[in-house]
């Protein structure tokens, strides 16, 4: 009697998604412009909350995942299907993000100009604690925050990280163990402090 091995609910969705998604992206590189709608629809949210994460500022953050969406729109034809969509398109928003905060840290050098206000309306309780892990979240080196942020609050596998950030799959549990040593240390320095 042969065995048939069950895949987790997780997984088969995974598959699932997967396999329609590569039907969508075969459309959308056709020209199909309702497959092109619906594919970046899905990483929409994800995209903009990469952009925020990295650049700390709504409106800077929602003008990159605007770009960045209109990017991968005219590059999708040349999108050759050697990784998931989905991690192409955090590579192209993640190159973005980074080369707008360098844009943004030359020019502040240059100009010695003060750091905009952020804009801070949420007033409710947890506002003190966003802040507080945002401030965390930045004292660290840029290597180190972006493995924690994928893993972290994109739920990235490892290897997935791997595959954005051109690393392998050792380096990248190995800055995420640093990562989170590091957040950890400045975190408690800071709450030392109230």
């Amino acid at each position: 009697m042969a065995k048939f091995l069950v895949l987790p609910r997780v997984l088969r969705r995974r598959l699932a998604q997967s396999s329609h998604e590569r039907e969508l992206l075969r459309r959308a590189q056709n020209g199909d412009r309702e497959a092109v709608a619906v594919l970046l629809g899905r990483h929409r949210e994800d995209v903009g909350r990469l952009c925020f994460q990295i650049l700390r500022e709504r409106e800077k953050a929602e003008d990159a995942a605007q770009e960045i969406l209109l990017r991968a729109f005219e590059k999708m034809p040349q999108f050759r299907g050697e990784s998931e969509f989905s991690t192409w398109l955090y590579r192209v928003a993640l190159n973005h993000c980074l080369e707008i905060k360098r844009t943004l840290a030359r020019r502040e050098s240059l100009f010695g100009g003060e750091e905009e206000a952020r804009c801070t309306a949420d007033f409710s309780p947890r506002s003190d604690t966003k802040m507080a892990l945002e401030t965390a979240l930045d004292a660290l080196p840029e290597t180190l925050q972006i493995v924690l942020v994928l893993r972290q609050w994109h739920e990235k596998s490892y290897e997935e990280i791997g595959a954005i950030l051109n690393l392998p799959t050792g380096t990248v549990k190995s800055r995420l163990h640093e990562a989170r040593r590091e957040f950890r240390r400045i975190w408690e320095a800071q709450n030392e402090e109230i």
